[in-house]
């Protein structure tokens, strides 16, 4: 961001380039995501065999199971990609997780 590269809030002079296909974390290739389910190219087997955290986010290497590295993939790397509708009051929301936790909290004797 233009406050800092470690958060501190002060001005590092760098400029994100609006024009870079790949956003500012990372390389996303020229992947076309038109479903959700198309983020799942962005999630692989974790290397670390060791680590309980069977799944990786291909972009930022964050380990996780395979539903939350989806999750992350979309919300951490393509937010507001994609609309999701509530089916039981047609409310719009941007992204899975959100829809999951409008249900609990609007909905939730359904």
């Amino acid at each position: 961001d233009d406050y800092g590269q470690y958060g501190d809030q002060g001005y590092d002079g760098q400029m994100i380039d609006p024009n870079m296909t790949a956003g500012a974390d990372g390389n996303k290739g020229d992947v076309k995501i038109i479903d959700p389910s198309d983020l799942l190219v962005y999630v692989v087997e974790n290397p670390n065999q060791a680590d309980r955290n069977r799944y990786m986010c291909k972009i930022c290497g964050k380990c996780s199971t395979r539903k939350d590295a989806r999750d992350h993939v979309e919300n951490a790397h393509f937010p507001n990609s994609f609309i999701y509708s509530c089916e039981t009051c047609n409310a719009s929301l941007k992204s899975k997780t959100a829809l999951k936790n409008h249900k609990t909290r609007a909905h939730p004797r359904i």
